[in-house]
């Protein structure tokens, strides 16, 4: 009895290893504010600021996700100014030792808008279920990751929520798949 309680234990404690390893491959890890104002400043915050004389508000949303190698922040924050308020977001996708930013107003009718040339510029894009359809094709092999990311889109309003959702939802389906982050992001801002 004892010799076979020694090798069981080690046996059941490499299950739950792999186990554990299987059920959280995709996790969000919460980002201290002062991360997230970090990762918010930049051009985009200054023209915010000086240009249009905003004002900001506390940071809504900090979080950091990862699957496998590859990592995503988003933060975001209201910014009030002569414009409105709007949702200043910003997403840093480190993808295969690469690293892209997204920086985006959202303002409350839910149009993007992102700074091109020293101008806030609206972005106005294709539809992104169209583009996510058209990304992945019609391989059934990748059909569960191309069914998480349409999820996301169908059953969330506004960018920031879709955003968010798809950063949860990116997981060994999607990886196998070879689709990039930054083509996913892409297609969610209209590109």
């Amino acid at each position: 009895m004892r010799n076979s309680l020694k090798t069981l234990i080690p046996q059941l404690s490499f299950m739950l290893i792999l186990l554990s390893g299987a059920f959280s491959f995709v996790h969000a890890q919460g980002v201290d504010t002062a991360q997230a104002s970090i990762l918010l400043k930049g051009d985009l915050q200054n023209h915010l600021l000086s240009k249009l004389g905003g004002k900001l508000g506390e940071v809504k949303v900090s979080e950091r996700f990862t699957a496998g190698n590859s990592t995503i922040q988003i933060a975001a924050r209201q910014v009030s100014s002569r414009l409105g308020t709007v949702d200043q977001i910003t997403i840093k996708i480190t993808e295969a030792g690469k690293t892209q930013l997204f920086s985006l107003t959202q303002s409350g009718d839910g149009k993007l808008s992102e700074l091109r040339s020293g101008q806030l510029v609206a972005i106005s894009g294709s539809n992104p279920l169209t583009c996510i359809t058209q990304l992945f094709g019609s391989a059934s092999s990748c059909g569960t990751c191309k069914t998480k990311i349409l999820n996301c889109i169908s059953q969330n309003s506004g960018f920031l929520a879709r955003a968010r959702c798809i950063a949860r939802s990116f997981d060994g389906s999607c990886i196998s798949c070879g689709i990039s982050l930054f083509t996913v992001y892409n297609c969610l801002k209209g590109n």
